[in-house]
């Protein structure tokens, strides 16, 4: 990949060009989601994300009144038709920045997910579900999006193709949101925001591995 990679240069952010040099190097999905986890993890460190908790507080209050299921469903559109509502006046108030835009979003798709599964989780799970909702937003649009053809080009993949490996990385993202939840939506804010625990483990190296050649890019595509 040359060092003036034209899609490269539309990525803004710390970590996402490590993303997406990952991306198209064929790197396993382990090792290009632990990228991903640094790179959201830096955007909730370093911008401002007072949004977040008043959204997740909304979203709670609209998941609650469906725990009765002998109103479930007449009470889930009057429910997310509310959320929807109290959401966008929290991004009015917000200045329509772009957090509370992805924000919204994220918890409109949560709400979603758990009325169309049938139980109503745990409010852990419940943050798990937006922070896996909200890490890909993010994904999407502070690094795919842009990238999307560079990526697909690198690796020699058609559009289906492409969806699944995305899909796929999605899946691979969502494992160590457990862990980032706690802190993103911790009641204490003066807890820090911690990078989750690496999915990737490089094989140790040994002898046997150490005499084999280097494998060239793209000769198992």
């Amino acid at each position: 990949m040359p060092d003036a990679d034209r899609f490269e240069r539309k990525l803004r952010g710390k970590g996402w060009r490590s993303v997406y040099r990952l991306g198209c190097s064929g790197a396993p999905l382990d090792a290009v989601a632990d990228k991903v986890m640094g790179a959201v993890t830096h955007v909730f460190r370093t911008e401002s994300i007072d949004c977040l908790s008043k959204i997740f507080s909304k979203l709670v209050e609209a998941i609650d009144p469906l725990r009765n299921p002998l109103f479930r469903e007449s009470l889930s559109l009057p429910a997310f038709e509310t959320l929807s509502h109290e959401v966008q006046a929290i991004e009015t108030d917000d200045g329509f920045s772009e957090m509370s835009r992805m924000t919204e979003r994220a918890a409109l798709r949560t709400f979603n997910e758990i009325d169309l599964c049938g139980e109503i989780p745990s409010k852990d799970v419940v943050a798990q579900r937006m922070t896996k909702n909200l890490v890909s937003v993010l994904l999407q649009r502070r690094c795919l999006s842009p990238v999307r053809d560079g990526i697909m080009e690198n690796n020699r993949r058609n559009k289906e193709a492409q969806l699944k490996w995305e899909l796929e990385l999605n899946a691979k993202c969502s494992q160590p949101c457990a862990s980032l939840s706690k802190s993103l939506f911790a009641e204490d804010r003066k807890l820090a925001i911690r990078a989750p625990k690496r999915l990737f483990k490089p094989m140790p190296m040994t002898l046997e591995t150490l005499n084999q050649p280097l494998q060239v890019l793209g000769e198992s595509r």
